[in-house]
C-alpha cells in the first residue's frame, strides 16, 4: 500500500511539475540529440544555478530510453557543472513510461568551451 500511494504521489508530482515547466530550447549536440532547459525551473544560490534539462535522443540508447531529464548545477563564476538527479523516460518529451530514476554520483567539472555544457551555461548565467 504504501508502494502504490508513493507511485500515485510520484505522479502527481510529476505532471504538476510539468505543467509548470518551461521548456526552453538550448542546443542540439552533435549526435542530434536535442537538448533543453526548464526556465522556471532555474534557482540561484551564490554563483551557482540549479536547474532541470531535459535531452531527447535521437534513437534508443543502450537501455531503450529516448528522453532523459536531468537536474544540474552550474558555478558561473568559477565555469563548473555537476549533475544532481536523473530520470530517463521510453519516449521523447520525457513522457512515456520512467525507466530509472536516481541521484547521480557526480563531481565538479570545468565546461568545455564549444560543448553542450557551454550551451547551457550560456543559457543559465546570462
Amino acid at each position: 500500500m504504501k508502494t502504490f500511494l508513493f507511485v500515485v504521489m510520484s505522479v502527481i508530482v510529476s505532471v504538476n511539475a510539468y505543467a509548470n515547466s518551461n521548456w526552453v530550447f538550448v542546443t542540439t549536440s552533435q549526435d542530434g540529440a536535442v537538448f533543453f532547459i526548464d526556465s522556471n525551473s532555474m534557482q540561484k544560490s551564490g554563483n551557482s544555478i540549479t536547474f532541470w534539462k531535459m535531452i531527447n535522443y535521437v534513437q534508443r540508447d543502450k537501455y531503450g530510453d529516448l528522453s532523459a531529464k536531468i537536474q544540474s548545477t552550474i558555478n558561473c563564476k568559477s565555469r563548473e557543472d555537476i549533475m544532481r538527479y536523473s530520470l530517463y523516460y521510453d519516449d521523447i518529451n520525457n513522457t512515456g513510461k520512467l525507466t530509472s530514476s536516481g541521484d547521480v554520483k557526480d563531481s565538479w567539472k570545468p565546461i568545455a568551451p564549444d560543448s553542450v555544457n557551454w550551451a547551457q551555461f550560456q543559457f543559465v548565467c546570462k
